[in-house]
């Protein structure tokens, strides 16, 4: 009996024995892949371990510590840095299952929080931008934002349209287009983002179709008497030509810098792209982008999700036709398609 009683309690050790140690084991893993996927998120003159440090309020070694998984994180370590870096905590569990956790931008129809967003995208393409090896791939349903930040009146037009009518920003409510009612900061922000991204090497995908949303708002506020009269209707028409010829010299020279650095590639998709869908790859770490509420945006690491994402864009470009350095002729015929419908809607103002 006392053998049996022996041989039991071994078995019992060995279960134990074997039961903890892999579940150790597993949570150093997750820590570890959790803080790697911070890490990338973080601008490459940042000192990651310094800032790590300074959030947890403690040592730089006691930081490595965490980095190596030493010391695990407390679930108040990991609200805290999920927080700061605005990075979802996500386990390795989580990769095959079918939840995806998202990160956005709450606007609660204020102005300082669209505010908040343009500084926050002004961040990110700058951090993408001086970041090695990296880059930005865009299925463009929509014009790209920072496409209609290089003209100033364009500019006011496009934030005056998103917080009076998808922000709704109360003080904005019975007001009519006006330039001067929207914050120079703003302006300075959108001009700043950009310069950001004329930097980053990127590939965009566009239809026929890819201006349209743009038309619509100019054709809603005439429609709706927010323009002050057709005169100005008609700037803002011509403002948004002179966009698309911007982007179509940048597509001939392949280039959105004027030193001639071949960073820009243009694709024309003759299948609907049907949402703004955007892959970023900061030197082998990957986030995806998606449209939220006309021009905001949803981001996510979730690794099957990103390559979901991914191999949907890849697909697309395949069957793209490539109308940037090379096609002139298709290039050509591309935009005057969009300078007819431009004409079309100065038409239909009256």
């Amino acid at each position: 009996m006392r053998n049996l009683h022996f041989l039991q309690m071994m078995s019992k050790n060995r279960y134990l024995a074997y039961n903890k140690y892999p579940k150790m084991t597993k949570a150093k893993d997750i820590q570890k892949a959790f803080l790697t996927r911070v890490k990338s998120v973080v601008p490459s003159n940042v000192s990651f371990v310094d800032e790590l440090a300074e959030l947890l309020n403690t040592s730089n070694d006691s930081a490595y510590r965490r980095l190596r998984a030493e010391t695990l994180l407390s679930i108040d370590e990991i609200a805290l840095i999920c927080a700061h870096f605005k990075v979802p905590f996500e386990t390795q569990t989580q990769t095959n299952s079918n939840n995806v956790s998202f990160n956005y931008f709450k606007l609660d129809g204020k102005e300082e929080n669209f505010k908040h967003w343009l500084v926050t995208m002004c961040d990110n393409v700058k951090r993408i931008s001086e970041t090695p090896e990296s880059s930005i791939l865009y299925a463009a349903d929509d014009i790209p934002i920072w496409h209609h930040f290089f003209d100033d009146e364009l500019t006011a037009f496009k934030i005056f349209y998103w917080l009076k009518n998808i922000v709704n920003v109360e003080a904005y409510n019975g007001k009519k287009y006006n330039a001067g009612l929207v914050n120079t900061e703003l302006i300075e922000v959108a001009k700043t983002l950009l310069k950001h991204y004329n930097h980053c090497q990127s590939t965009e995908i566009w239809s026929e179709d890819t201006i349209n949303s743009s038309i619509k708002q100019i054709e809603y506020f005439w429609e709706s008497g927010y323009f002050e009269n057709k005169e100005q209707a008609f700037k803002i028409c011509d403002c948004l030509t002179e966009c698309i010829k911007n982007i179509q010299t940048k597509a001939e020279t392949e280039s959105k810098e004027t030193n001639g650095n071949k960073n820009f590639r243009l694709f024309q998709s003759e299948i609907m792209i049907g949402n703004n869908s955007i892959i970023v790859d900061l030197n082998g770490n990957k986030l995806a982008y998606l449209s939220n509420n006309t021009f905001n945006m949803m981001s996510t690491t979730t690794p099957d999700f990103v390559e979901e994402n991914e191999r949907w864009v890849n697909n697309l470009l395949r069957k793209s036709i490539q109308i940037s350095a090379v096609s002139e002729k298709q290039r050509n015929r591309f935009f005057k398609g969009m300078y007819d419908k431009l004409e079309q809607l100065k038409t239909s103002i009256h």
